[in-house]
């Protein structure tokens, strides 16, 4: 792999080019070589991705960007071109409270424009450097709803009260499609009441379907409403927890062969060799609100000071969907652990998982993308510089490769930070630090598939290590 000595010249798609950025390019190829690599300077800190179509219609990246190191300051709204491996300025000068991020089909041409938000107000770029204000109403915020919209004909916005869902009104601009209610709880401090609704997420497949919760009732009940987003009647979803045992910050909600279900962790004690133990629920009216046992429990291997991830996908290629975890292992979490439990429909799984060990220790993780092309999802790995690719194995003892087939240098790797310490706590949530994520991927249309790293400059702007196939 070669890295030309100065920056190259981004080509001008006939709007103003970025040139300063430090970006690594590198090809997929049928052997591990990489070729095409080079670096370029990026203008400031990149606060967040979406795969979007572009000038002429073409598809890539938009990327927020803030005016230097941090999140505060203007922000500016570029392109990512992929093919071409150039960058270029959609919108410059944002209001330096935008913090978020979406795409929208807002002409009706098949595209997926780049959408900037801010608390009330949203924007799309304009032409030039310029924007336009396509909705500002208050209470809306892109950030109050997880899990991507993308490909839908709407943005879904969440407040205290109402689930909202965005669509096109003409003329490029948005207005509010439809309304669902979602339910209040006071909760009193010092100074009064606080009123808040539950967090809302739109689940993965179809039909869009939104979960709202999961809120804890007593030491062992778990309530969750889904509202569908073509309306109608939310249904009531109890889940019960088979001891009294505390839930962890990893809750996540799949589809498991097309049905909602709650992925959540727990941990019984506080203790350096504690592990945390994972509860499957399958989510249905509950009209008892007795609640349900899991439909699938056991202690993983993870301990509790880390994160871990869950995913529903076909990872051996039955056209099931398997359940997947991937966490650190060890006391100190110097190794990177996969686990693929075979799924036999209905919420059934093997007990006895397939498995999958780096021993090294990992500074981000992401499964589930199919960077590869063959169906099967696959792995990205962060490990001290080195940004890596394990591809799927579907027919193997082991759900990913035993080599990667790729490894790139990262610029701007992130530096371990010796004083981020395990603490004890006695709240609620198992302790240990946040996990910043520095890896992501994308599938965009024609097959083009997508992976960065996001590390920082010497300067605290933004590297992105970028990889195409």
């Amino acid at each position: 792999m070669r890295a030309s000595r100065r920056p190259t010249p981004i080509r001008s798609t006939g709007t103003v080019v970025v040139e300063a950025a430090i970006l690594v390019l590198a090809f997929f190829v049928a052997t591990p070589a990489l070729a095409d690599s080079f670096t370029l300077p990026l203008p400031g800190t990149l606060l967040q991705a979406v795969a979007a179509t572009g000038p002429g219609g073409r598809p890539g990246i938009a990327l927020l960007v803030a005016a230097g190191p941090g999140t505060k300051g203007a922000k500016t709204l570029l392109f990512l071109d992929p093919e071409r491996r150039g960058l270029v300025r959609l919108a410059g000068g944002l209001h330096e409270e935008v913090n978020a991020l979406a795409a929208l089909d807002l002409a009706g041409n098949g595209g997926a424009e780049p959408i900037a938000g801010m608390p009330g107000v949203l924007f799309a770029p304009a032409g030039g450097e310029g924007a336009r204000r396509v909705l500002e109403e208050p209470n809306v915020d892109l950030r109050s709803v997880a899990g991507a919209t993308l490909g839908r004909p709407w943005l879904a916005a969440a407040h205290t009260g109402l689930l909202e869902l965005l669509g096109p009104a003409g003329g490029g601009t948005l207005v509010r499609k439809t309304s669902f209610p979602l339910p209040v709880r006071a909760e009193r401090l010092r100074w009064g009441l606080r009123l808040a609704s539950p967090p809302v997420t739109l689940l993965a497949g179809e039909p869009p379907l939104f979960a709202i919760g999961p809120q804890a009732v007593g030491r062992r009940r778990i309530e969750t409403l889904l509202q569908p987003a073509a309306g109608g009647e939310q249904t009531e979803a109890w889940s019960l927890l088979p001891e009294d045992e505390r839930l962890t910050s990893d809750r996540r909600y799949l589809r498991l062969d097309g049905l909602p279900a709650l992925a959540a962790t727990t941990y019984g004690k506080i203790g350096i060799l504690a592990k945390k133990r994972l509860r499957l629920f399958a989510l249905g009216r509950d009209r008892s609100r007795k609640g349900s046992a899991p439909s699938f429990a056991f202690e993983t291997d993870c301990p509790l000071w880390y994160a871990l991830d869950v995913a529903a996908a076909d990872a051996d290629g039955d056209g099931r969907q398997d359940l997947v975890l991937a966490h650190p292992g060890g006391l100190r979490g110097k190794e990177i652990l996969v686990s693929a439990y075979h799924g036999s429909g209905g919420g059934r799984f093997d007990p006895d998982p397939r498995r999958w060990k780096l021993g090294e220790e990992a500074s981000d993780w992401l499964y589930g993308t199919d960077l590869t092309g063959d169906g099967v999802p696959d792995f990205l790995v962060l490990v001290k510089d080195r940004f890596m690719l394990y591809a799927g194995d579907p027919k193997g003892s082991r759900p990913l490769a035993g080599r990667p087939l790729w490894a790139v240098t990262m610029a701007g790797a992130p530096q371990k930070d010796q004083g981020n310490e395990r603490e004890e706590s006695a709240g609620e949530e198992a302790p240990g630090p946040e996990r910043e994520h520095y890896l992501m991927a994308f599938e965009l249309p024609g097959g083009v598939r997508v992976a960065m790293a996001k590390g920082a400059s010497k300067d605290g702007k933004t590297v992105l290590t970028v990889v195409r196939r």
